[in-house]
């Protein structure tokens, strides 16, 4: 019975909710403060992660501070069925469980830099206390960044990344010698080019067809700084066995300017050269963020072929 009512909430929600344009999932992600003051419900949400691992952390008006309702697993929904979740979510949700109660949070966009949180009680203690529902809208709060040794604002979250993308079907990619040059092609249209390198565009093509990549993405074309693949609109997951691969965390990467050359870097490691072109390494720190990549991968070191991104 409790299952029954909550998808019939839910059903009936997203029937009778207000329209809203198309969003990305970093829209809702970062921490979000009601515009309230005086709020009796939430003051505060945390919204972390990606489509596959998407969290939400609440906390409620109490005296004489805030209650901690804690962390719990959150889902984000797509227009349709077949649209890819990271670029289109729009809307989250996540339940909140306690001995009395169940309460069911809806984020929407609503604005720029603003959402607006549906909120669904239900009492299941047996108390006769009414269900209710509470509408809230939340700004963006933006941290303040520490003092660095590099010069150069750090990108702030929430802003939607421009995506240079180039869709194929990994299952009628092959490799071809065209003109002398070995190249994964699909169909007629060439994808990448390895020179007098068969061996490596043969493991480029395993790569692409173990992970069913379906898009070849750039920054800065037509001479790209910074290249990833993805599959059905998401980062490539899982472990290949024989890959090389370069861990990195993306919580820690920076933008730094380092000997007149922007890089992305973590730590003490560089992971990628952008020369002079500033706005390409931040664009490139912004999609590692939002697809949350830990692993650069190579075909070919020390001078590779062909580079990948996957989690």
């Amino acid at each position: 019975m409790k299952r029954t009512f909550l998808s019939a909430a839910l059903a009936i929600m997203f029937l009778l909710s207000y329209s809203i344009s198309f969003a990305a999932l970093n829209q809702f992600t970062g921490n979000w403060k009601n515009t309230d003051p005086n709020t009796r419900g939430i003051t505060t949400l945390v919204i972390d992660g990606n489509a596959n691992d998407l969290r939400m952390h609440a906390w409620g008006k109490c005296h004489p501070q805030d209650c901690d309702w804690g962390e719990v697993n959150a889902y984000a929904y797509a227009p349709n069925v077949s649209a890819p979740l990271d670029p289109t979510a729009r809307a989250v949700s996540a339940v909140y469980t306690t001995g009395f109660s169940q309460t069911l949070v809806v984020v929407k966009p609503a604005g720029n830099n603003m959402i607006r949180a549906e909120v669904f009680t239900r009492f299941t203690d047996n108390s006769n206390r009414s269900n209710y529902t509470e509408v809230y809208t939340f700004r963006r709060q933006f941290r303040p960044m520490p003092m660095r040794p590099f010069p150069g604002p750090i990108p702030m979250p929430g802003a939607a990344v421009q995506e240079d993308c180039v869709s194929f079907n990994p299952v009628t990619t092959t490799v071809r010698n065209i003109d002398g040059r070995w190249k994964i092609v699909d169909g007629n249209h060439w994808l990448f080019d390895f020179g007098d390198k068969r061996a490596e565009a043969l493991q480029a093509l395993r790569v692409i067809k173990y992970y069913r990549m379906d898009s070849s993405c750039f920054v800065g074309r037509p001479d790209p700084s910074f290249h990833y693949l993805l599959v059905n609109g998401n980062a490539p997951q899982g472990s290949m066995a024989g890959e090389d691969c370069v861990s990195f965390n993306p919580n820690t990467i920076e933008v730094r300017k380092i000997d007149g050359r922007w890089k992305i870097v973590d730590g003490s490691h560089w992971l990628f050269d952008f020369g002079d072109k500033e706005s390409e390494a931040r664009t490139a720190f912004a999609i590692i963020k939002k697809y949350g990549f830990t692993r650069s991968c190579f075909v070919g070191r020390p001078d590779p072929s062909f580079n990948y991104l996957r989690k």
